[in-house]
């Protein structure tokens, strides 16, 4: 394939990822009033590797690849069940807004990333660009702290940080899955599998009821088909075309799927304080990525 086309395909790719998971937040959001985030977490992985499995098969008899089983088993760890705990607990405590916007930053512990482990250098226009940014992120997380300092305020900020200590967690992913190349489908299988048990273990270990509503089902389906198997899919494909430094661009994408959707079915506002958090955020990454 052409150098060309096959960028625009990643383009393609990786803007489709940042749609499906961009709305997901307030779909997730919405659901958790019929389900706890363990529960749910079990049922999306228990019918995505129902769906996922045969397709996995399919591929492996059709073609052969050397796979590092213990490398790709320790990533999908880490990008599935140690990623999405934190992630979806904080969800449950903050808003929807606030947490899709907190999520887009990952990208910035990526940069963080590569300059204390791949000996990459930030210029200075790099380095200013990252300081607003972040500056940004913690006007978002201490954000309902201002607006008021009662029990929710503060269990707004406990989510937040959950969020961010989730989007650490899915940078970490990204980079160690870029770096050993692991096979997407192979990283999807394994990522689907080991979160069935692991999920399961966690809900009955806290105490979790583990009945879906069927008010939570819609949710459910979404992130098995939608958020799992496609956008997990089409991310990762997207990547492996393209430089990660332009790929980790389109995660900043996400908030603009799903704000709109966040105001307009959740009812949530959006605050003057997180405007102006989230424009410190676009200049930030406007400045640093901007050649």
């Amino acid at each position: 394939m052409p150098r060309s086309n096959n960028r625009l395909v990643a383009y393609l790719l990786l803007l489709m990822s940042a749609a499906i998971w961009g709305v997901s937040t307030p779909i997730i959001k919405h659901s958790f009033q019929f389900i706890q985030p363990l529960p749910f977490l079990f049922f999306r992985y228990l019918f995505a590797s129902l769906l996922f499995i045969p397709i996995f098969f399919t591929y492996k008899a059709k073609k052969k690849h050397r796979i590092n089983h213990t490398q790709t088993l320790l990533v999908a760890l880490i990008g599935t069940p140690f990623c999405l705990i934190p992630l979806y607990a904080g969800i449950n405590l903050t808003s929807s807004l606030e947490a899709s916007l907190l999520d887009a930053t990952s990208p910035l512990f990526t940069v963080v990333l590569c300059v204390l482990f791949l000996n990459e250098k930030l210029s200075k226009k790099e380095l200013k660009g990252l300081l607003i940014a972040v500056s940004g992120t913690l006007m978002i997380v201490i954000e309902p702290l201002i607006r008021g300092g009662h029990q929710a305020s503060h269990s707004s900020v406990k989510g937040n940080l959950l969020i961010l200590l989730g989007a650490l967690i899915w940078s970490l992913f990204l980079f160690f899955s870029k770096k050993l190349k692991i096979n997407p489908i192979y990283l999807s299988f394994y990522s689907f599998v080991i979160s069935i048990p692991f999920f399961y273990v966690a809900s009955v270990s806290t105490g979790s009821n583990l009945t879906l509503s069927p008010l939570a089902l819609p949710g459910v389906l979404f992130m098995s088909i939608a958020g799992s198997i496609i956008a997990f899919w089409t991310y990762q494909e997207g990547q492996k075309r393209i430089e990660a430094s332009e790929a980790v661009v389109f995660s900043y994408l996400k908030p603009i799927f799903a704000i709109p959707l966040s105001i307009v079915w959740l009812k949530e506002v959006f605050s003057p304080i997180a405007i102006v958090a989230t424009i410190f955020i676009a200049l930030g990454v406007y400045i640093s990525e901007t050649r």
